[in-house]
């Protein structure tokens, strides 16, 4: 039984003499592959030190649809003209060795099973798998030293045989995830950075710090600008102390300046300079909002670079400038036993935040899960319940659109017990984002996962942030090597289930209507490709049922992925010369 299965799982066999590829010549969907199909490319041998390996499952991501969609426009492939130098998209990839180069073979061998982080450096240089060179959409490749090593070492990570092919492709994802919960946040100014502080005629007296900046945390220049006199004086004589440049610049020079600062700290500014001084922000930069009273009007925030470029707005109402920065440590993982509203939460990225909130060992007693869309929200509960009740967790669904009155219901029922410790944001939404902030409670946090372009500006409550409230808006973009690992140790000690995010499956010449369905949003969750089956209709998992039912009923309730279902569905479906 499974023999097909078992001999595939080995690597073993002849391989074949060409390649399926699903190369990008153009912008668009129409410039993948040709006429609708894929290319087939020479397969070739690797050399000395490399890896021939064979894809075993992709994950397409709307990473792939903004690559397809702008192709040579596209940011990272500006420059390559796609018409004559195509690249292949596809990051989200579990593989097997297939081939061993002769100065390898003491390091790897044919059935060593591997995830890649696509996040690939070499030599200091980027060259993301996709973007710098071809990527998983393709049933073979070959991986030499800038893959295997680095400049973090190789960017194989092994994954164990247990775990099914499309949950090794889902680390990548998972891994995304699982980063935006381990983001971390300075809590003094920035070592050898710039400093921006900056006052006016009502800022207050008696402005001090010890912890912020001193010796172990001193900057290389610190730039003031109507900082009240007593204020100045103590700045001065720090200086002198510790030896770091001080220089008074006025408000309109910095503004046309191309300065930019690590740190701003703005001592009763109104809600104009405030605005105007963001833009000063360095990447990863910190914001100080030192005001004893509620603003005039909300604040602009731009909440693209809050999510792209790490920046973060804290305060106090006090003028101890180290409450602005160690007052309210800023907390990125769900708090324990807290209240969690997952916003946008029936798409793929959503459903993993809601999983990873259920599976956690610190997980949350409340989870409010919200969606526009009540069948994704109906298949929420259908995929999720089993997990809830094993993990004892209360689990509340509304739409804010189609079951208003619930919504509000029960937003009212938690701002009555001080509101949401954690709120995932999937949506962008400019003005949902906005309403959905005020729901934070006292040293909450809101998560801006949703990819923002920069320069989208959101009217926040600044008071929120400063204020008695304490509140933290933060964000987080991307993944690495160590965030990827840790979502594969995860696996092995049987803390997640990568693929429960799977809600459809299709066979490699299937790629381009399942790019296609996640563009439109058609599946709730992850579409996974196997390559390796040249033909299978793209499929919801519960239509497997018509489809494939002896594979359906190695469904987990008919819903989740499982490695038997995995096992039977390859095979059946793989070619009998298919190694």
């Amino acid at each position: 039984m499974n023999k097909k299965y078992i001999k595939y799982s080995s690597g073993a066999g002849v391989l074949p003499e060409k390649n399926r590829a699903w190369p990008l010549y153009g912008s668009g969907l129409e410039c993948l592959g040709k006429g609708g199909k894929p290319v087939e490319q020479t397969l070739g041998e690797p050399a000395t030190g490399e890896l021939l390996i064979r894809h075993d499952a992709i994950g397409l991501c709307f990473t792939d649809a903004k690559e397809i969609k702008f192709g040579d426009q596209h940011p990272r492939l500006i420059g390559r003209k796609l018409a004559t130098n195509p690249i292949i998209p596809g990051h989200e990839a579990s593989m097997t060795v297939v081939a061993v180069g002769n100065a390898l073979k003491n390091q790897y061998k044919i059935g060593d099973r591997f995830v890649i982080q696509p996040d690939i450096w070499y030599k200091g240089k980027s060259i993301p798998y996709s973007f710098g060179m071809d990527g998983a959409y393709r049933q073979y490749g070959i991986l030499g030293e800038e893959i295997l090593n680095g400049d973090e070492g190789s960017y194989l990570i092994p994954v164990p045989r247990g775990m099914t092919y499309a949950g090794a492709a889902l680390t990548e994802p998972w891994a995304c995830v699982e980063a935006s919960y381990h983001a971390s946040y300075r809590t003094e100014v920035k070592k050898n950075g710039n400093l921006w502080i900056f006052g006016n005629r009502s800022s207050r007296s008696g402005y001090h710090f010890e912890k912020i900046l001193n010796n172990n945390w001193k900057p290389n220049r610190v730039v003031i600008t109507e900082v009240p006199s007593d204020f100045g004086g103590k700045l001065k004589k720090l200086s002198e102390e510790l030896n770091f440049s001080l220089e008074e610049m006025n408000w309109d020079r910095i503004l046309h300046s191309d300065d930019t600062f690590n740190d701003i700290i703005i001592l009763d500014g109104d809600t104009n300079e405030i605005n105007q001084a963001s833009a000063k922000l360095a990447n990863g930069g910190i914001l100080v909002i030192a005001r004893e009273k509620p603003l005039s009007r909300p604040v602009q925030m731009d909440i693209g670079r809050i999510h792209y470029d790490h920046i973060v707005y804290v305060g106090t109402t006090g003028r101890n400038l180290d409450e602005g920065y160690q007052g309210t440590i800023i907390r990125s993982e769900i708090k324990p036993n807290g209240k969690a509203l997952v916003m946008g939460a029936g798409g793929p990225m959503g459903r993993m935040h809601l999983q990873r909130a259920i599976e956690s060992s610190g997980k949350p007693s409340f989870i409010f899960v919200t969606d526009i869309d009540d069948h994704r929200l109906q298949d929420l509960v259908y995929s999720f319940q089993p997990l809830i009740d094993k993990n004892r967790i209360t689990l509340e669904v509304g739409n804010p659109v189609s079951e208003s009155r619930k919504y509000d219901e029960i937003v009212k029922k938690v701002m009555s017990s001080g509101g949401f410790d954690d709120i995932e944001v999937m949506v962008t939404n400019i003005d949902a984002i906005v309403e959905t902030s005020k729901y934070i409670a006292e040293r909450g946090s809101m998560n801006l996962f949703a990819g923002l372009k920069r320069g989208t500006m959101a009217s926040l409550d600044a008071w929120l942030i400063y204020g008695p409230r304490q509140a933290r808006i933060i964000g987080h973009s991307g993944s690495n090597l160590s965030d990827q690992v840790m979502i594969v140790d995860r696996f092995k000690r049987g803390e997640l289930e990568p693929h429960r995010s799977m809600a459809a499956l299709c066979g490699m010449n299937q790629i381009l209507k399942g790019v296609r369905a996640m563009m439109n949003s058609v599946f709730p969750g992850k579409i996974i490709v196997y390559p390796m089956v040249p033909d299978f209709p793209l499929t919801g998992l519960s239509e497997l049922r018509t489809v494939l039912p002896e594979v359906y009923e190695k469904l987990e309730n008919g819903r989740a992925w499982t490695r038997e279902a995995e096992a039977l569905f390859l095979e059946m479906m793989l070619p009998e010369n298919e190694s």
